[in-house]
């Protein structure tokens, strides 16, 4: 659990790093503010933005595990719930984060249950250029933005690299475990196209619906951002139909050699079911079979199953059957 503060001055110049304690000084001045909320309990949470005009129903939102991302502008500030890839999440691992921010001109409230990479990396980016973005706040939220798209184009690649390795692993090893790696991605694909989606649309609310005397976006970098997240979405669904094929195909390569199997075996038994017939008959011990005391009688069943054998296994094959 932290919660921490960046104060900056009127020139959006860093003047100190810290905590809650740094929030007075923000009330009470002109000065720009960054606070980040990470996995705090309820308490704390509420007594750090007691002094925001922050919309309880928003609050509420950001505070829920799972919500679909969201834009919403009130009179004095904008809310904004993105999904954003956990700092341990990779291509076999699509796990997100709920990143919820609180904007407007001289403050950004950011709030998510675990560490954010994008927010991180802004973060330690602020703190070595010791200044707010030439944009202000605006456009440190675009940065924030940035990053979560910039993260999940990778993980996308990574995924195309691995289903063009399945495509062939399929033809050589077709295990189960080979079909259990495909539903997870087809799985994990279907929600990420949906989160996709939804952020989109969202920056598409943005883009149309901007308040100038609110906060000062950049239009073009927020339509370079819609065009990221309309990639995303159009991957997800692509790689998510290529998982679909590789499943049936996967299940059809699994009944080809299941009934390869069925195939042989029905042949063999077709092949040594009349001599075992054969074996049956003679193995049943009666005392009057005159063709027992025959010298060659050994010989001539032995040549008779090796002879059938010979035959079936010729028949077989000039059928194409094997």
């Amino acid at each position: 659990m932290t919660i921490r503060a960046l104060l900056f001055n009127a020139k959006g110049e860093l003047e100190q790093q810290g905590g809650v304690e740094l929030l007075p000084m923000y009330h009470n001045s002109d000065y720009f503010l960054w606070l980040d909320i990470c996995g705090a309990d309820s308490e704390s949470e509420a007594r750090a933005l007691e002094d925001f005009d922050i919309n309880p129903l928003a609050h509420r939102d950001a505070q829920r595990h799972r919500h679909p991302p969201k834009y919403e502008a009130f009179d004095d500030h904008i809310f904004l719930l993105m999904h954003e890839l956990k700092q341990d999440g990779n291509y076999e691992n699509m796990t997100r984060l709920q990143l919820a921010l609180f904007v407007d001109n001289s403050h950004i409230i950011t709030r998510h249950s675990h560490p954010s990479h994008s927010v991180d990396k802004q973060w330690a980016q602020v703190t070595d250029d010791k200044k707010l973005p030439v944009g202000g706040m605006g456009q440190l939220c675009y940065s924030i933005l940035r990053g979560i798209v910039d993260r999940f184009l990778p993980i996308m690649f990574e995924i195309e690299l691995r289903l063009s390795k399945i495509e062939d692993e399929i033809f050589e090893t077709n295990t189960d475990d080979l079909l259990g790696e495909l539903l997870n991605y087809g799985s994990q694909l279907k929600k990420a196209r949906r989160s996709f989606l939804y952020q989109k649309d969202l920056i598409d609310e943005i883009i149309n619906d901007q308040r100038p005397h609110l906060l000062a976006f950049d239009e073009h970098e927020l339509i370079d951002l819609f065009e990221h997240f309309e990639r995303l979405a159009s991957l997800s669904n692509l790689y998510q139909e290529l998982t679909t094929d590789l499943i049936n195909g996967f299940i059809s390569i699994s009944a080809h050699r299941a009934n390869n199997i069925m195939k042989l075996l029905t042949i063999v038994t077709a092949i040594f079911l009349p001599l075992t017939l054969v074996a049956g008959i003679y193995g049943m011990n009666f005392q009057n079979m005159p063709e027992l005391s025959w010298q060659y009688s050994y010989f001539f069943v032995l040549g008779f199953m090796v002879a059938f054998v010979v035959f079936g296994v010729t028949f077989v094959r000039k059928k194409r059957w094997l």
